[in-house]
């Protein structure tokens, strides 16, 4: 098996033959065989030969670990690729079971269908209370001023390309209230991230079916005024499948967008350009965009048998299925097997999820490899015959809980964040 990058992708290879797993590593098969029964490399066997091939990404995590005894700038490079931890938070660990936000599980949450607001108000400080109401009340003036934000941004946009235009929406949000006379600064993370939520989820309409801001009722939760904006009708159905989906994804610790959301915040800026920053950091297709690499994946021959042929021309050429393979989940993502259990429930002859799941069962069987969130906010959206760019705007939404909470987390800890670099002239 060569461990080339296939000449049409330009990719680096996501798995490497034992050849060259050996040689990265520097050490006897032994320890390689070692390694992967400990669960520290992935090992994914070829279909038809006795044949693995190894995780790249875990070699070279291993590799960094190993090096981090040298010194501190080995132990520190190793950490930015899902190595040790190197920010103390209070906010969200991961688990086995998945992420924990302040001491919950977020499956629990999602499967006792505590509403997401009030998953928001936890992540933010609040103690949990699942009794109150969970429609969030925005003053008359700031509803008027996100209303205008959101028509100014986002009426015209087109749906596929909605990333930017959520980012310049939180800025426009900002400058609007700054413009009235409002003092934004002063108003709190809670009420700030609470307005900027709702502003997006109404704005939203602007890009669906309706191109116009959908008002919601007094009592409307946020997954019913998304559902609308993206042209569905509510049922009690959908509307507890959406809010799983925003609870399960709302933070994840320290991916890129939330470090470049932290890194804003101990600059000084304010909540929405922080936002706006977590917006465009996790626009790229390995994040947000990712979704959509998944549906095509998924959908352009979405049979059971195609996909397994899709799958492992994929391992031939050493590159990862799309939606699948989460570093921080040797045995599988928690989130997606929440999710897809959910979608499983609620679609219909117009998405087959009985092919979906043999194809998932298969590869965890002679692949091992398992999906990832991605992959079944995916087939969740499509159960739900929403539009598929929805998925990716979920994520941006329940995200901007976390990025809220961090950016109050980080304003609470003194210094500016500035890493040092080490200069290596090129030849």
């Amino acid at each position: 098996m060569s461990t080339c990058p296939d000449p049409t992708s330009g990719r680096q290879p996501d798995f490497l033959d034992a050849k060259a797993s050996l040689a990265l590593l520097g050490v006897r098969p032994q320890t390689l065989y070692a390694y992967v029964s400990r669960g520290a490399i992935r090992s994914v066997p070829q279909a038809g030969t006795k044949a693995h091939l190894y995780s790249r990404s875990d070699i070279e995590r291993v590799v960094a670990r190993a090096a981090a005894r040298a010194g501190h700038a080995a132990a520190a490079a190793g950490a930015m690729d899902h190595g040790p931890p190197i920010v103390s938070s209070g906010i969200t660990e991961i688990t086995e079971a998945g992420p924990a936000y302040r001491g919950y599980l977020a499956s629990d949450l999602a499967r006792q269908g505590v509403p997401f607001e009030r998953v928001c108000e936890l992540l933010w400080g609040a103690p949990l209370d699942v009794a109150r109401a969970s429609a969030w009340r925005t003053p008359p003036r700031d509803q008027a001023l996100a209303r205008e934000a959101g028509l100014r941004i986002l009426h015209g946009t087109d749906p596929h390309r909605v990333y930017g235009s959520l980012a310049m929406l939180a800025l426009q949000l900002e400058r609007t209230r700054r413009m009235s006379g409002g003092a934004a600064r002063d108003a709190g993370v809670a009420q700030e991230a609470r307005l900027l939520i709702c502003a997006v989820a109404q704005a939203l309409g602007c890009v669906g079916p309706a191109r116009a801001l959908t008002l919601p009722d007094r009592s409307e939760s946020i997954a019913s005024t998304l559902i609308r904006s993206f042209g569905c009708e509510t049922t009690p159905a959908r509307i507890r499948a959406v809010n799983a989906l925003l609870v399960l994804l709302a933070d994840h610790e320290l991916p890129p967008g939330t470090l470049a959301v932290r890194a804003a915040a101990s600059g000084g800026a304010n909540l929405f350009d922080c936002i706006a920053v977590g917006i465009c950091a996790s626009a790229g297709t390995e994040i947000a965009g990712h979704y959509a690499v998944v549906d095509r994946f998924l959908t352009a021959r979405p049979s059971a048998t195609a996909l397994r042929d899709k799958a492992l021309r994929l391992h031939q050429r050493a590159h990862r299925i799309p939606g699948f393979t989460h570093p921080l989940y040797m045995g599988g993502d928690p989130r997606a097997r929440h999710l897809l259990a959910i979608a499983a429930e609620l679609a219909d002859d117009s998405f087959n999820m009985r092919q979906v799941a043999d194809f998932v069962g298969w590869a965890q069987e002679n692949l091992a490899d398992h999906p990832r969130h991605e992959f079944a906010v995916v087939c969740l959206v499509r159960a739900l015959r929403l539009p598929v760019w929805s998925a990716a705007v979920f994520f941006l939404v329940a995200r901007m809980a976390g990025w809220a909470a961090h950016v109050e987390e980080q304003r609470s800890v003194t210094g500016l964040w500035r890493p040092r670099a080490r200069y290596v002239p090129r030849p």
